[in-house]
């Protein structure tokens, strides 16, 4: 099985990748983040014709998650986690025997600021909600956005006092590791680790990035793991 995670930053803007990608390397599932759709703009239409089935939880202008995939889901919830019930940040759904959670994270901004604190009580909460579906669901993948650079070796430029680096949201993650899942990432010696990197300043060519896109697997699916690929 293969099981994909993409930020896509605009489901409509992307599509034309969306529907290559789907076509070139055929994922068994697909998770998107940041769809800046309303429901009646997801582009189901488009994706039933490619083959393949959507649930999805949309937001206009912001966030929105959807799990894309050949198989129906069951169990699906729509944002399970949340503080406003109008921030579409999570969706969940079992693909045969696997557990499936896509998170697009909060942000943060910056570690003084109001949104930081959203993003920690997000967290805590998302901590709450893995800890009850790994009793229900012992084959689990969280993955998504999350925002957060789990090692030093994960950021071109590592500063503890920045967003996505800091104590407060690591230690969250690592909260979330420690309830029995494992991060997925396999390195690779020819390669950075990086998911992420900034449009400003010619940071993806110069390679100045983060790791902060990831898939959290519970150690059964992650001892089962044959290839991981950015």
């Amino acid at each position: 099985m293969k099981i994909v995670s993409w930020n896509v930053n605009s489901v409509n803007v992307r599509l034309p990748n969306i529907l290559q990608y789907l076509k070139d390397f055929q994922p068994d599932i697909l998770c998107l983040q940041e769809l800046k759709c309303l429901e009646e703009k997801y582009p189901l239409d488009k994706l039933n014709d490619a083959g393949y089935q959507s649930i999805q939880s949309c937001q206009k202008t912001y966030n929105g998650v959807s799990i894309i995939s050949k198989c129906k889901p069951k169990d699906i919830e729509y944002n399970p986690v949340c503080i406003d019930k109008d921030e579409k940040r999570s969706i969940a759904g079992t693909y045969n025997d696997i557990r499936i959670i896509n998170f697009y994270v909060v942000n943060g901004q910056a570690v003084d600021s109001d949104k930081y604190m959203h993003k920690l009580k997000w967290l805590e909460m998302s901590e709450k909600y893995i800890k009850e579906q790994l009793v229900k669901y012992p084959k689990l993948i969280v993955l998504g956005d999350f925002n957060i650079v789990p090692n030093e070796s994960d950021a071109y430029e590592f500063s503890p006092d920045n967003i996505l680096c800091s104590a407060g949201e690591r230690d969250a993650l690592q909260s979330i590791l420690n309830l029995g899942l494992k991060d997925s990432y396999i390195p690779n010696d020819e390669e950075t680790p990086y998911t992420w990197w900034d449009y400003r300043g010619g940071a993806f060519h110069r390679d100045i990035g983060y790791r902060i896109d990831l898939v959290l697997a519970s150690k059964e699916l992650n001892s089962q793991i044959k290839k991981y690929e950015v």
